[in-house]
C-alpha cells in the first residue's frame, strides 16, 4: 500500500489563528472556484494550501502534534472558507471532522492518525453505500477476517475527497459467532490496488468535491489499520456526531452567508432608472434582505447552541438525534436564505457569471447529508412521545 502522499508537510508551526487563516485562504480560493465548478475538478491546489498551512491539522490534539482546536474554532473557520468555495469547504470537512472524531475513541490508532496528519495526511471519508442511505452504521460493505487483517469487498458512493486523499477513512462489516454484522471502521493509506472509481463525481452542486463512486475488490485491509473495536462503530458516530453535524452545518451556513453578503453588496451598487436610486431603496428588496438576514441569524444561533452543547453524555443516541434535527434544521434555514437571494438578484443570478448560482446548487447539498429528514423527524417525534425508536414494524401499531 502507499500512502500516496508522502513528504507533504505542514508549513506552520506553533499557536494559529484558524478563523484568520481561513479569511486569509478563502478569496484565493474563491477565485479559482468558478473554474473548477464548470470543470467539476478537484482543486488539488486549494488543498496543498489548506495542508501548507496547517488548517489541515487544526483538529490534531495538542500531545499528538497538533493545534487542538475547538469545535468552535473548526466552525467558525469552515463557515469562513465555505463563504469562499464551498466545495473545497465541504471536502476538507471530510478531514477534519472525521480526524477529530478518530482522536476522541484515543489509543494506538488514534495516536497513528493523528500524527500522520500532523505530517501532512489528508483523509477522505466514506461511509455511503448503495441501498443503505443514510444508515452508515449498517455497512453492506463485507470484512472478512484473513490472517494478519481483513479482506474487504463492496460499493462506496459519496467518497468525498478522494482525489486528494492521502489515506481512506472507510466502513464495512464482519460477522460474530451468532452470524450478527459487526460494523467496523477503518483508516488506510489510500492503496494501489483493491479501490476502483466506479464513477466520477459530475453534479449540480458541490461539484469540486470529488465524490467519487469506489468498489472495493478483494482490499487486503492489516489489522492495524481498524479504529476501535469490533461492532463499535455506531458508538464512534454517536458519540463524534456533533464534530461531523456541527461542521457540516457550519459550511452550509458558510454559504448562507456568503450568499447574503453578496446580494447586499450588489443590490447597493445596481440602480433602477424608474427611481434613479440603488436597488437597496426598494422595500421588496429591502423586506426579502431582511428575511434572508433573519433566518441566517436564526441558523446561527441554532448552531452556536449546538457547538457549545454538553457532548460529553450518558445518552449517545438522545446526542445523536438532538445533533441530527440541528443539522436538519440549519441546513433547511441556509437553503432557504440563498432562494430568497435568488429571488431578489432576480434572472442576473442565474448567469454563469454570478457566484450566486454556484451558491444556489452548492447549497442543496445540505438538505441531501444523510440522515435522510424524514428520519431525522421519525426519531426526533418518538423520541419526544417515549416511542421505542427502533420497534418494528416501524410505526408502532403499524399492521403486521
Amino acid at each position: 500500500m502507499s500512502s500516496g502522499g508522502a513528504g507533504r508537510t505542514c508549513g506552520r508551526t506553533g499557536p494559529t489563528d484558524y478563523v484568520a487563516l481561513a479569511r486569509e485562504l478563502a478569496p484565493r480560493f474563491a477565485e479559482r472556484a468558478a473554474a473548477h465548478d464548470a470543470d467539476s475538478s478537484f482543486p488539488h491546489e486549494n488543498l496543498a494550501e489548506l495542508v501548507s498551512s496547517g488548517y489541515t491539522a487544526m483538529t490534531v490534539p495538542e500531545e499528538y502534534g497538533g493545534a487542538g482546536a475547538s469545535l468552535a474554532e473548526l466552525c467558525r473557520s469552515q463557515r469562513v472558507l465555505a463563504a469562499g468555495c464551498a466545495s473545497t469547504a465541504f471536502s476538507v470537512n471530510m478531514h477534519v471532522h472525521g480526524l477529530a472524531m478518530i482522536a476522541n475513541l484515543g489509543g494506538e490508532s488514534a495516536e497513528r492518525a493523528c500524527r500522520q496528519v500532523a505530517e501532512g495526511a489528508v483523509i477522505a471519508g466514506g461511509f455511503s453505500e448503495p441501498g443503505v442511505g443514510g444508515n452508515w452504521w449498517h455497512p453492506t460493505t463485507k470484512a472478512e477476517p484473513v490472517e494478519g487483517g481483513y479482506v474487504l469487498n463492496g460499493r462506496k458512493g459519496f467518497f468525498t475527497g478522494f482525489p486528494g486523499a492521502t489515506h481512506l477513512f472507510l466502513s464495512a462489516a464482519t460477522t460474530d459467532d451468532r452470524g450478527l454484522p459487526q460494523p467496523m471502521a477503518f483508516l488506510i493509506p489510500k492503496p494501489e490496488r483493491g479501490v476502483r472509481v466506479t464513477a466520477e463525481w459530475d453534479a449540480a452542486g458541490m461539484r469540486a468535491t470529488g465524490s467519487h463512486s469506489l468498489a472495493l475488490e478483494d482490499l487486503f485491509v492489516e489489522e492495524k489499520w481498524s479504529i476501535g473495536e469490533r461492532g463499535t462503530l455506531p458508538l464512534l458516530f454517536m458519540n463524534g456526531v456533533h464534530w461531523a453535524w456541527c461542521s457540516f452545518a457550519s459550511c452550509f451556513v458558510g454559504i448562507a452567508r456568503g450568499a447574503l453578503e453578496h446580494v447586499v453588496a450588489t443590490q447597493r451598487k445596481r440602480v433602477i432608472s424608474v427611481i434613479g436610486k440603488p436597488n437597496a431603496h426598494l422595500p421588496g428588496i429591502q423586506f426579502k434582505v431582511a428575511e434572508m438576514a433573519t433566518k441566517l441569524a436564526t441558523a446561527e444561533a441554532y448552531l452556536e447552541a449546538a457547538i457549545h452543547a454538553d457532548h460529553e453524555t450518558a445518552d449517545p443516541l438522545g446526542h445523536y438525534i438532538d445533533m441530527s434535527v440541528m443539522k436538519f434544521t440549519v441546513t433547511r434555514l441556509a437553503h432557504e436564505v440563498v432562494t430568497l437571494a435568488m429571488q431578489v438578484q432576480g434572472g442576473s443570478g442565474l448567469a454563469s457569471a454570478d457566484p450566486l448560482q454556484r451558491m444556489y446548487r452548492d447549497v442543496v447539498a445540505g438538505l441531501l447529508v444523510p440522515p435522510a429528514s424524514d428520519v431525522v423527524l421519525e426519531w426526533a417525534g418518538k423520541q419526544a412521545l417515549d416511542v421505542p425508536l427502533f420497534a418494528e414494524p416501524r410505526w408502532a401499531g403499524a399492521a403486521p
